[in-house]
């Protein structure tokens, strides 16, 4: 579970079930911190990432290094949402073509954020 807290004049403090805390500011805010939009973006990087993991490890793929660029384009008009989202996986290491077109299909099929985005899920909102 993630849990926001807003304090007046303080900044948004998201909070993971590890005590782990992050700020989450608006985009054009002056405090430094996630935005919406980073939050999403660095969901869809590190779920790749640790797909790509999970494969190159069992594998036995000679990977030390990848880099995972993510981008969003927000859409025009309402309701507000995102367009659409851009991953550019750089691999450190020169692989077959037939390889790198592997690990993206796998990094995609097993992505289970971005299989969330692109088929969507119900969001249940409640007040107490």
């Amino acid at each position: 579970m993630i849990t926001l807290k807003k304090t007046k004049n303080r900044p948004h403090e998201i909070t993971n079930e590890k005590g782990v805390t992050t700020i989450a500011a608006a985009s054009d805010n002056e405090v430094e911190g996630y935005s919406p939009v980073d939050y999403i973006t660095s969901s869809v990087s590190i779920c790749m990432g640790l797909t790509l993991d999970a494969l190159i490890k069992r594998d036995d793929l000679p990977i030390d290094s990848y880099v995972i660029n993510v981008d969003a384009t927000k859409a025009d008009g309402r309701p507000s949402r995102l367009e659409k989202i851009d991953v550019e996986i750089i691999f450190g290491t020169e692989l077959d073509g037939k390889v790198k077109e592997k690990l993206i299909k796998s990094a995609i099929r097993g992505c289970m954020i971005g299989n969330t985005i692109e088929n969507g899920a119900k969001v249940n909102v409640s007040a107490k």
